[in-house]
């Protein structure tokens, strides 16, 4: 039976060091704070951002939160971005995405200036770890990554499988992995030599968006397995890989829900913390 990668546990130890990092910014006299930019009237993004400000509350970070019409104009976003990135007062920048249609979202991440990106979604935070140069993670690298350290679980000289090469997390888990000592394999969910590359996995990271795209013959016994999916259906939600078959070979494996999700916001605001660390110098 495997190891829960148990994400709730985790954010909730991570949160009191949070409120702590955030006691000691603030004798200091740095108010830590994030701006969050919300464009159009979408439900769900909408809940997302409560939540986040919500958190933020919880651990001692200031939020400023920017919620634009659907009728803003991609330059009217740019240049309040520009006005973000003056001003010394905010550490953190976030846009909550999907984009309304007609918004390019690439040229709207690019515009964050890299020691505000706090979501890591930028190509130049991209570049930069990809160099190793210490740029922010996306908030669903740093929680495999922070689990995985959570459970005493070696990361290095193993052979690592990433199935799916989203902007979010694919491809800079990808590029983390190019300064470690790890060998990896990168494969999308149409490859027709899928099963075979996840047999070879020591660690495998899913996140394809397809209801146990992985099941328990593609695995191989004593697998470490991070499963992204959020599948919906009739209000439940399912991995993409068959959890309740895979955890009998696996030896450790997170469970949907309840375990990448709920560091997704924490990792956010530890970066934002870290970015106001940064900028008092």
């Amino acid at each position: 039976m495997a190891i829960l990668l148990d994400g709730r546990a985790a954010s909730s130890s991570i949160m009191e060091d949070l409120k702590a990092q955030a006691i000691e910014l603030r004798k200091r006299g740095i108010i830590p704070t994030l701006s969050l930019l919300l464009v159009g009237d979408d439900k769900y993004s909408g809940r997302y951002v409560d939540m986040k400000a919500k958190r933020c509350g919880e651990a001692g970070i200031e939020t400023r939160v920017h919620h634009l019409s659907v009728e803003t104009t991609q330059s009217q976003i740019l240049s309040l971005i520009e006005q973000l990135n003056r001003d010394p007062s905010i550490h953190g920048i976030m846009v909550q995405l999907p984009l309304p249609k007609g918004i390019n979202e690439l040229t709207i991440v690019e515009a964050i200036s890299p020691s505000k990106d706090v979501d890591g979604l930028s190509p130049m935070s991209l570049g930069k770890v990809l160099m190793g140069g210490g740029g922010f993670l996306s908030a669903g690298v740093e929680a495999i990554m922070e689990l995985l350290h959570w459970h005493g679980i070696s990361l290095e000289r193993k052979h690592w499988v990433i199935v799916g090469l989203s902007n979010i997390v694919g491809k800079p888990l990808a590029a983390l992995l190019m300064n470690m000592d790890v060998t990896f394999t990168c494969c999308n969910a149409d490859d027709p030599r899928l099963a075979e590359n996840t047999r070879r996995a020591d660690i495998l990271v899913v996140d394809i968006g397809r209801k146990w795209a992985v099941t328990a013959d593609m695995v191989k016994k004593g697998c470490v397995i991070l499963d992204n999916g959020n599948n919906y259906e009739e209000k439940k939600v399912y991995g993409d890989v068959d959890f309740e078959a895979v955890k009998e070979i696996a030896s450790a494996i997170t469970p949907v829900p309840g375990g990448i999700g709920p560091l997704l916001i924490t990792m956010l605001l530890r970066n934002t913390l870290k970015a106001a660390a940064r900028a008092s110098g």
